[in-house]
């Protein structure tokens, strides 16, 4: 099921050092104080993965490389960015979490970690100090109280550790697989899909599912169940949430097969919750299936005044359902939460994604960047927000791009 997620794990090593290197779209040279920073993953012939987090100035010219360059890290990784810390997430087995941050002499550089128990389900931003973690249990067997970790965001240390939730009633249907985990105005809120522990199936599509709990107290205050959607977000892709200027909450329901979904009963759509709010905005709902004729985003990320950029599977249900897990077909909209409409990107290449992952990709400035695998490599896109327009950038070499930042 996972076979487009297992073979990131990595188990090399190779010390960190400022370097060049040429490709045949010319000299990239790297400082380690460089704008933006990039995780790349290297596949090697065995199979064996491993992160680099490097630095570069350029994204639209050039060659990003881990050759020689970068922070190592080793085991599966994910990346989520909380104030001026770059917070990488081990799973699949790694259970530490270690912050990469600025020096102050420019240089990038690890300032702490911290280990959690099995696997770190989701993290959050609750205010410049402050982080929330949680942990589900991989299944009933293993466990039925949710873990929460306050964690310092300049320390990176555990201020304080909540076991004392119920996964209950998130788990009355099938077990509860996170999509999502946002703070807002008070509240922490949880988006899943009940998907079977065992045979990862997911037979209950014709909801959405979020849980919300009050905020520092961690109590349940009201458990959503929407009938206008499908599930909301997908696994491993935390895509539930988009959260506004005004803190309001924009939730993706995708329930894409080729996002790992065993079923699809419902079309795309996206719903909100208001600032503050504890239950869905019932006179707020955007059928983009409806605007689309039929697609349905897989992947998002917030660009400001309520657009967003989207990566949309072209695939119909029957196309779909051949390719689960694949992440797959993809093209570039602009989508206007607050109006309502999608836009076709123009110079994206119809391409595959990361296997369902979080989205790597970065808005900074009017353009969003991300990498895409072309017949001649990889190559980061930059995308002129306003204009619904793309272009071919910087060239990496390496497998894919698990974590994009400027810091």
């Amino acid at each position: 099921m996972k076979k487009n997620l297992f073979w990131l794990a990595g188990l090399c090593a190779m010390p960190f050092f400022i370097t060049s290197c040429d490709d045949d779209n010319g000299t990239t040279t790297y400082s380690n104080s460089s704008s933006y920073v990039l995780s790349l993953g290297v596949t090697g012939t065995d199979g064996v993965t491993v992160y680099y987090v490097v630095s570069t100035d350029s994204l639209t010219s050039g060659t990003i490389s881990a050759n020689g360059n970068g922070i190592e890290q080793t085991g599966y990784h994910d990346y989520q960015k909380g104030g001026n810390t770059i917070f990488c997430i081990g799973g699949m087995g790694v259970t530490e979490c270690t912050g990469i941050v600025r020096a102050d002499d420019g240089n990038l550089e690890e300032n702490g970690s911290f280990v959690f128990t099995n696997s770190l389900s989701g993290l959050t931003q609750i205010d410049d100090n402050t982080m929330l973690g949680v942990e589900i249990p991989a299944n009933a067997e293993a466990g039925d109280k949710f873990t929460f970790y306050t964690i310092d965001a300049n320390t990176l240390e555990i201020t304080d550790k909540n076991t004392s939730v119920s996964v209950s009633p998130l788990s009355d249907l099938d077990w509860p697989s996170l999509t999502g985990f946002e703070y807002s105005n008070g509240y922490v809120y949880l988006s899943y899909c009940p998907m079977n522990s065992s045979t990862f199936d997911t037979n209950y599509t014709d909801n959405g599912y979020v849980a919300v709990f009050s905020y520092p107290e961690l109590k349940l205050v009201n458990h959503i169940v929407d009938s206008r959607t499908g599930n909301i977000g997908s696994w491993n892709a935390y895509n539930g949430f988009m959260k506004d200027e005004q803190g309001d909450l924009y939730l993706l329901s995708n329930s894409n097969i080729v996002n790992g979904y065993s079923q699809t009963t419902k079309g795309a759509s996206f719903t909100r919750i208001k600032s503050g709010a504890t239950d869905v905005d019932e006179d707020y709902f955007f059928d983009f299936s409806e605007v689309t004729n039929g697609m349905s985003p897989s992947h998002v990320i917030y660009c400001g005044n309520g657009i967003a950029y989207a990566e949309v599977c072209t695939l119909n249900a029957e196309q779909q359902a051949e390719h689960r897990w694949s992440d797959t077909g993809l093209k570039g909209m602009i989508v206007d939460l607050y109006n309502k409409t999608a836009v076709e990107v123009e110079g994206i290449p119809i391409h595959d994604g990361d296997g369902g992952r979080r989205f790597a990709a970065l808005y900074d400035n009017g353009y969003v960047y991300f990498r895409i695998g072309t017949s001649e490599g990889n190559y980061l896109y930059q995308v002129d927000v306003k204009n619904a327009t793309a272009i071919r950038g910087a060239k990496v070499s390496a497998t894919f791009v698990a974590g994009f930042f400027a810091l």
